[in-house]
């Protein structure tokens, strides 16, 4: 099969690959079952390419991103996965494959495809550079200098010289002459020498297996999946709506409502303002199953002393208060009384704060809204002025069109002209070009016939030095050797053992760490025996503190709940606030007014129709909005009394 082919296969495959819901073995099974014709050296091919693209997917799909926005600017995207394959060839397996191959891949798919990725994949200074750091900032560096970037600059010079060929292709100019082939000299038929004895190789030791690399390992994980699924869902939409926003009629700019409307949603969204609750406790009680059937929850034996330590800190503290209080310092009555006056000024200021906030953004709405209307009115006077200025511009286009049409003849009669004088330029050039062929070619035989002399004199040379290889391989010599498990080395060292003396020395050693290891079992088993009894005794104290801690927390939510209520709100500013929303508003509706009497109104009954529609739909949600309140203060009362029953 041709090498365009399998790379098609290769690229086919990749196309439909998804690492989250197939596996590459599957998928890879899937693509040669598909292609029953392969050998079994194209079918190691395939697989070899398609699992390096898919281990090495992030380093792969940063080149060709990089390539789209340096070089490839005018190159089509659906070659993505073409130029993932070559840059997989060039980076990691170039050395393997050898470079005639991979030249033959090149040559056979499209030129100009593989001029411009191969001039932007091997350009030193950019793989030097910045190509480099961005590959750091996935691989580790090491990996980067030791195994990408060696394949890459070993093969420059072969690469630059199939570059330079593309290019010829690309201006159509001929390829050079290939020279003659000589005369090889054949060597002699001597009789072969008989072969060695080969002695029994050695059995070679099995390591055992290892477990597989997991697959999730060289998978993106699912959150920028999803994302990117997301960012592709959210452009659809707003190009529908963009689509939709075209295509309206000029009346969708009348957004605005009756003041009747207007009037009547102001008052509902007072009504609920009034009405919610946002100092409500709004917890989720727990449910019954959980409170009647709890299973006690096993501590281990960090929380028990962790625990431990907390109440015996508490413990310290309450001493310390009451030795305080026995020796005539002050309580803490006095210190609780201020800081619940602080917290209602506090509460006071903030709900203040929420209701200024509030009318600040009423009054910024009105500006709006009254800047908006003047906006309308200004841009129906620029669209007068426009329509003025565009007949200008027509017209002005017609007379520049026709002194274009003009300056086209007269350049059609000057390149007539000059066709003529390129023929006989012509002419001249191939008969020089004839005279430079003749002097290449007698070149061309002195240069072979020097050649073919050194080649006679190498090739005597080389036979002489195969007869004395070939004398020096028929000498025997004895490779035989005897070991001795009891004798010494011999080297005069006072410490030296024969392997018998040294093999009992090692069951001594052995046999007297077992005794080691028995007694370091004891001593653990009683140290585990007194651990496990102290903490029995921590866990009785826990549990006592706890009934306490308890209590203490139920009486404090009493008084919390006694202390709550709603803050009373009194300031000048908040009514100099409201005077001048007011007025604001009125200010509004007055330009709104006249606005309607301008345009031009809909039937009668289409619009009371229409107001009432509004006023259902709003006095339903209203309602939902109440009922789904009342849900949730009924819940949080539940929740406070479970609480306080505990």
């Amino acid at each position: 099969m041709e090498s365009n082919a399998l790379v098609q296969i290769c690229i086919k495959g990749l196309l439909k690959f998804n690492p989250e819901t197939n596996a590459s073995d599957s998928r890879l099974q899937e693509i040669l079952e598909n292609n029953p014709q392969l050998d079994d050296s194209e079918e190691t091919f395939v697989a070899e390419v398609f699992s390096g693209c898919v281990r090495y997917h992030k380093l792969l799909s940063v080149t060709v991103e990089n390539f789209y926005l340096d070089e490839g600017k005018k190159m089509l995207k659906k070659d993505a996965y073409l130029y993932r394959v070559f840059a997989y060839l060039a980076m990691m397996r170039l050395n393997d494959l050898g470079f005639e191959n991979f030249e033959t891949f090149v040559l056979k798919e499209d030129t100009l495809k593989m001029y411009t990725f191969l001039r932007f994949l091997f350009d030193l200074p950019k793989l030097q550079s910045w190509l480099k750091n961005k590959w750091c900032k996935i691989y580790d560096q090491q990996f980067v200098e030791n195994s990408v970037l060696p394949n890459l600059q070993e093969n420059l010079d072969e690469v630059h010289i199939l570059i330079s060929r593309l290019n010829d292709k690309l201006h159509n100019k001929p390829p050079p002459k290939k020279t003659s082939v000589t005369t090889k000299p054949q060597p002699f038929k001597l009789t072969q020498v008989k072969p060695r004895s080969v002695p029994m190789p050695e059995p070679i030791p099995k390591v055992k297996t290892t477990n597989p690399i997991p697959a999730s390992i060289y998978k993106s994980p699912r959150e920028e999946t999803e994302i990117q699924k997301k960012k592709e869902e959210n452009r659809k939409k707003s190009e529908q709506m963009l689509e939709e926003v075209r295509t309206l009629s000029g009346n969708h700019i009348r957004t605005e409502k009756s003041i009747k409307t207007q009037e009547r949603m102001d008052t509902i969204i007072k009504e609920g303002e009034a009405q919610l609750k946002f100092d409500s406790y709004k917890a989720k009680p727990v449910p019954k199953k959980v409170t009647e059937n709890a299973a006690p929850v096993k501590l281990n034996a960090a929380t028990i002393l962790r625990e431990d330590a907390l109440y015996a800190k508490r413990e310290e503290e309450e001493l310390k208060k009451i030795v305080g209080v026995l020796s005539g310092e002050g309580t803490d009555d006095d210190f609780q009384n201020w800081r619940r006056e602080r917290d209602e000024e506090m509460k006071r200021e903030e709900a203040e704060r929420q209701v200024r906030n509030k009318m600040v953004g009423l009054l910024s709405y009105e500006d709006a809204m009254l800047a908006k209307q003047k906006l309308t009115e200004n841009n129906k006077q620029r669209v007068k002025k426009m329509k003025i200025e565009a007949d200008k511009m027509l017209k002005q286009f017609l007379i520049s069109q026709l002194e274009l049409e003009e300056e086209t003849r007269e350049r059609v009669l000057s390149i007539q002209d000059s066709h003529q004088q390129t023929k006989q330029a012509q002419v001249k050039l191939t008969e020089i070009k004839r005279k430079m062929v003749q002097q290449v070619q007698e070149e061309s035989k002195v240069l072979m016939r020097i050649a073919v002399e050194e080649a006679q004199l190498e090739m005597e040379r080389k036979m002489k030095i195969i007869q004395e290889i070939r004398a020096f391989d028929r000498t025997e010599i004895d490779t035989q050797r005897f070991v001795d498990l009891t004798a010494t080395a011999g080297f005069g060292f006072l410490c030296e053992m024969s392997i018998a003396e040294l093999r009992e020395r090692l069951v001594l050693v052995k046999e007297q760490r077992e005794r080691e290891l028995e007694e370091k079992r004891g001593d653990i088993l009683a140290d585990k025996i007194t651990y496990r009894k102290m903490l029995e005794q921590k866990m009785d104290s826990i549990s006592q503190n706890r009934i306490i801690v308890s209590k203490e927390q139920a009486r404090a939510q009493q008084e919390k709940e006694k202390i709550k209520s709603p803050p009373k709100i009194q300031s000048t500013e908040l009514d100099s606030l409201q005077r001048k929303l007011e007025e604001k508003r009125a200010e509004r509706m007055k330009m709104k007014t006249a606005q309607q009497m301008t345009l031009q109104g809909g039937p009668v009954k289409r619009t009371v129709n229409l107001e009432a529609e509004k006023r259902a739909m709003e006095e339903r949600r209203w309602k939902e909005l109440e009922q789904s309140r009342e849900r949730i203060a009924k819940l949080g009362t539940k929740a406070d009394r479970t609480t306080l029953m505990t």
